[in-house]
């Protein structure tokens, strides 16, 4: 049965030049309950009688947030990305989910590498308070990749649990830099899947998580693929504009 609830906006934030952060809260008075990693869907009205939905993962990191939170990047004409970067605080929407299967499952792999593109860091961002629960066992790395330094949205969020978890290494790869003056030791030049090379990933230790562009999706499903993973070793989720 499909969980359709009403929502507020109480709160928008500019993350970045281009994505806003969202925190908005349910009518009647219940907190989502959803796994880190999930997503809801914004219902929109119909047009041309085809109803519009558009969705966005769950930004919240549990125990740290009651609000529905999630990050919204900016598409010139988009339906939902002018409607909702555009929302003020008190603007009603209707939502439904949460929905989704990028999540942690139960399993023991010796790391877990977890890339995304821009907004496609949400899913991983919610999931921070578990990661770092198994990272007694397990080692842990986070790819963002982003244009430039100023596209970094979340970072740090994800610098603070890497400081304090040394299994957990965050990386950020700025595609359009091309200076490194002043980096932090967290900070490359290229694509995100650049990093592969570095990290040389293997299909009987790791576990690979892909979020974010389709493009870079398929260029690193396609690298994993040449070194032996298969589709149960790399969890995907496109966000497609």
């Amino acid at each position: 049965m499909q969980n359709t609830f009403t929502v507020t906006l109480v709160e928008t934030t500019l993350l970045t030049p281009k994505v806003r952060h969202l925190k908005l809260k349910r009518h009647d008075g219940q907190p989502l309950e959803f796994t880190p990693g999930q997503f809801v869907s914004f219902h929109f009205p119909a047009v041309e009688g085809k109803e519009i939905r558009r969705s966005y993962s769950l930004a919240a990191i549990p125990g740290q947030s009651s609000h529905i939170e999630l990050a919204l990047g900016y598409v010139k004409g988009g339906l939902a990305s002018e409607t909702l970067f555009s929302a003020k605080p008190g603007d009603q929407f209707t939502l439904s989910g949460p929905y989704g299967r990028l999540v942690l499952r139960d399993e023991n792999p010796q790391r877990y590498i977890m890339v995304a593109t821009s907004t496609g860091i949400t899913p991983y961002r919610s999931m921070l308070p578990a990661l770092a629960a198994r990272l007694n066992q397990v080692k842990a790395v986070i790819l963002l990749g982003v244009q430039t330094r100023t596209d970094a949205l979340y970072s740090a969020d994800f610098l603070a649990y890497a400081n304090q978890y040394p299994n957990l290494d965050f990386r950020l790869c700025y595609s359009r830099e091309t200076e490194k003056e002043g980096f932090l030791p967290c900070e490359h030049l290229g694509y995100v899947q650049d990093q592969f090379a570095l990290l040389n990933p293997s299909p009987d230790k790791d576990i690979v998580y892909l979020c974010g562009n389709p493009n870079m999706i398929d260029a690193a499903y396609d690298i994993l693929k040449e070194k032996g993973f298969n589709a149960q070793q790399v969890r995907r989720e496109k966000y497609v504009s």
